[in-house]
């Protein structure tokens, strides 16, 4: 009897930890923590390896701020991220580089020097007053080319990154930074999105907002560094838009796609709000959309393979959203189907050990039969 209650104990034993280990079918292994650093470190060395010698990213000036800052994340004295950071300063202070061509390039910009402690390399005191040349009567900031009036207008993107870019340098009064939140928050909708323009809910040839659910996203992040907070109405409502498109593994409703872009912005700003549980899913959700190299490419973009605008932000949101509680909502099924096995391996283990009694005691029976 001893001998089989060991070998039953063993066998309770690695049933409960293959329950809890082994994930279920459509939820990746590489949710943990472990994986999350390891996708981290292979998107870096992919964007390492894609560096040019300049220091920019494909010579663009939209790709290089989120790369830029991915790499400082990671080492804040990296060369790589050093020489990033001077080819963008130098574009900002040569007001005839495509930089300077709408509000959200330099904004970008702005925002990813001020917050990696990079201002210093700005040799144009000029930069902050450039930038808010763009800002209109209505409060938004110019750059998106409407094509049925054939000329720039203002939208969420523009402002947004422009704001953002702003705030970091401390460079915008509060008036003009209300007028700002203000022309924002005219382009939300009932449930919480934030629409492109206010005659275009959305374009894919924006590049920094695609589609609804990344300018949603981004406006969110740009509202809290204006200071919102969770408690407002128009900020949970957008939150709570995020939520349920995460839901769906952030499909945008004009194409049915899940967009990695658009879950890095929304893991950042579920984060910024305390919504762990939220931002541990968008996590997941990037994780399943590494590309093979170690890059990301949001599947809605006219360009094949990886990228360093997707990839930036993507570890970006990998790097500064930490792996949720064991207990966090992708995990939970995981565990579920943990306890289940469990339950159903401790059963077995009953029905052994309650066959294993009864047949001992017919064998006793039968010995004490035989000897009378």
């Amino acid at each position: 009897m001893p001998a089989s209650v060991g070998t039953c104990s063993a066998a309770l034993i690695l049933i409960l930890v293959g329950g809890a280990i082994f994930p279920v079918p459509g939820h990746a292994a590489n949710s943990y923590g472990l994986s999350q650093s390891s996708a981290v470190k292979s998107s870096l060395t992919w964007l390492v390896s894609n560096e040019k010698s300049d220091g920019s990213f494909g010579s663009s000036q939209i790709s290089t701020p989120p790369a830029a800052y991915a790499l400082w994340l990671n080492d804040s004295r990296s060369p790589k991220a050093s020489a990033s950071f001077s080819w963008l300063a130098s574009q900002l202070d040569d007001s005839s580089s495509y930089a300077w061509g709408e509000a959200d390039i330099p904004g970008q910009i702005l925002y990813t020097l001020s917050t990696s402690g990079n201002v210093r390399l700005l040799s144009n005191s000029s930069d902050s007053s450039g930038l808010l040349a763009y800002q209109q009567t209505n409060g938004g900031f110019l750059g998106w080319y409407d094509s049925s009036s054939g000329q720039q207008t203002t939208s969420s993107i523009d402002t947004g990154m422009a704001l953002w870019g702003l705030l970091g340098m401390h460079a915008i009064s509060s008036s003009k930074q209300q007028q700002a939140v203000s022309y924002l928050l005219s382009l939300q909708n009932r449930d919480g999105s934030f629409n492109l323009t206010r005659t275009e809910a959305s374009n894919h040839y924006e590049t920094l907002g695609p589609e609804s659910v990344s300018t949603t996203a981004l406006v969110v992040l740009v509202l809290k560094s204006a200071s919102l907070t969770a408690s407002d109405t128009r900020v949970s409502n957008a939150l709570d838009f995020l939520n349920a498109a995460a839901s769906t593994n952030f499909t945008a409703s004009r194409d049915n796609k899940g967009h990695v872009y658009a879950a890095a912005l929304s893991a950042l700003a579920f984060n910024a709000f305390g919504r762990a549980v939220q931002a541990t899913a968008a996590v997941a959700f990037i994780l399943l959309q590494q590309n093979s190299d170690g890059g990301f490419r949001d599947i809605g973009r006219l360009s094949s393979g990886s990228n360093a605008l997707d990839t930036g932000w993507a570890a970006i949101a990998l790097e500064q959203v930490q792996p949720g509680p064991l207990l966090s909502s992708f995990l939970t099924p995981v565990l579920l189907v943990g306890l289940i096995v469990a339950v159903g391996g401790l059963a077995v283990v009953g029905v052994l050990v309650i066959y294993q009694v009864m047949r001992r005691r017919a064998a006793n029976h039968v010995v004490a039969s035989a000897t009378i």
